[in-house]
C-alpha cells in the first residue's frame, strides 16, 4: 500500500512517540532513523537512494552534513531539512518542530524523562 508523504509523516510521529525511550544522541537518531525508514520501507515502492533526497518523493533522517548547533543549547544537535528541524539532545530526547519554530510535531523524552 502506498501512502502519501503526509500520511506517512503521521505513522512515522506515532511509532517514534510509541517507541521506546532512546538512551543518548546516538540512540536517538538511530531510533529516529530505523523508524522514518521502516515507515518509508512499508508504504512506498521508492528505493533508498540518500542521493536522490531532493527528488524521490521519499523522507530521509537526518544526515551528518545537516548538524547544526543549538544556540544556547551545548547539550543539543539541530539537523536541518527540507520541512523541519530535529534537535537531538545528548540524553536522547528529540524534538521536531516546523521551519517556523512555532509548530511542534513531536517531543519526546529522553531515557531520563527530560524533553529538548
Amino acid at each position: 500500500m502506498t501512502l502519501d508523504k503526509r500520511e506517512r509523516f503521521k505513522i512515522f510521529v506515532q511509532r517514534l512517540m510509541e517507541a521506546r525511550r532512546a538512551i543518548s544522541a546516538e540512540d536517538a537518531l538511530m531510533l529516529l532513523s530505523t523508524t522514518l525508514n521502516a515507515v518509508e520501507d512499508e508504504f512506498t515502492d521508492i528505493l533508498f537512494d540518500p542521493s536522490q533526497w531532493m527528488s524521490d518523493g521519499r523522507m530521509y533522517p537526518p544526515q551528518a552534513d545537516s548538524a547544526r548547533d543549538a544556540p544556547g543549547r551545548p547539550d543539543v544537535t539541530r539537523y536541518r531539512s527540507k520541512a523541519h528541524n530535529t534537535f537531538i539532545a545528548k540524553n536522547g530526547a528529540i524534538r521536531i518542530e516546523d521551519l517556523t519554530g512555532s509548530l511542534v510535531v513531536l517531543s519526546k523524552p529522553g531515557n531520563n524523562g527530560k524533553e529538548v
